[in-house]
């Protein structure tokens, strides 16, 4: 895959790309003869597949308990 059909595929800009190459945290491509960069599908497959479901960064709210349930009316 090329860098654009990282861009379609994933819907992240290339500058996203790049960052996440730079920080080590994105397969590493394949380089061609001059200079050329490709990545493989399924190593892409596999890196989307291991990704949070959730943003790590922010608390994930606990489930309202049923005590909670008369104030949400």
């Amino acid at each position: 895959m090329t860098t654009d059909d990282l861009v379609r595929h994933l819907r992240m800009s290339r500058v996203t790309i790049w960052r996440k190459r730079a920080a080590g945290s994105f397969p590493k491509p394949c380089k061609f003869p001059g200079g050329q960069l490709r990545w493989k599908r399924n190593d892409i497959d596999n890196w989307v597949a291991k990704l949070p479901t959730h943003d790590p960064v922010a608390p994930v709210p606990p489930p309202p308990s049923s005590r909670d349930f008369g104030r949400l009316l």
